[in-house]
C-alpha cells in the first residue's frame, strides 16, 4: 500500500476516495524505581529511548490507520498526517490521519522505442520517421 503525505501519487489517478481512515498509539517515558540495599532511586529514560518509543507509537498508528484502508478495499492512503501530543507528563499518544482511495495507474507517456539499424544493438533514441526535405526557393541577398 502507498502512503503519502501529499494530494497525489506519482504515476497513479484517484479513481475513488474510500473515507478518512485514523490510527492512535499511546506511549509513556519509563520511570523506574531501583532498592539497593536500602537506597532508592529513579532512572529515567533517555532522549534517544523517548525518540524511539515516539517512532514505535508513530509507527504503530500509521499501521492501524493502513488496517483500516484495507479495510475499506484502498489500495493508497493519501494526505496522511502524522501528530504527537503530550496528554500528561510523560504519557504521549501518536495520531496518525490519511484519506483512503483506490487509485490506477496512468498509461505511459514514453514513446515507443524501435531497434537501431544493426538489429544487434538497442537505440534509446525514439524512431521518428524523417520528413522528405526540397527545396522551395533560394534567396540571395
Amino acid at each position: 500500500m502507498k502512503i503519502t503525505t501529499m494530494e497525489t501519487i506519482a504515476g497513479r489517478s484517484t479513481e475513488e476516495t474510500l473515507g478518512v481512515v485514523r490510527g492512535s498509539a499511546l506511549w509513556s517515558k519509563r520511570i523506574t524505581k531501583y532498592s539497593y540495599g536500602g537506597q532508592r532511586t529513579l532512572q529515567y529514560s533517555s532522549m534517544d529511548d523517548m525518540a524511539e518509543g515516539l517512532n514505535v507509537a508513530r509507527e504503530e498508528a500509521e499501521k492501524k490507520a493502513q488496517a483500516q484502508a484495507k479495510f475499506l478495499g484502498a489500495d493508497a492512503i493519501i494526505g496522511m498526517r502524522l501528530e504527537v501530543f503530550e496528554m500528561s507528563e510523560g504519557m504521549f499518544t501518536a495520531v496518525a490521519t490519511g484519506t483512503a482511495v483506490r487509485t490506477e495507474a496512468l498509461p505511459a507517456a514514453m514513446p515507443a522505442f524501435e531497434n537501431a539499424d544493426n538489429d544487434d544493438a538497442f537505440s534509446a533514441i525514439p524512431f521518428i520517421p524523417k520528413p522528405a526535405l526540397r527545396v522551395v526557393g533560394s534567396y540571395l541577398h
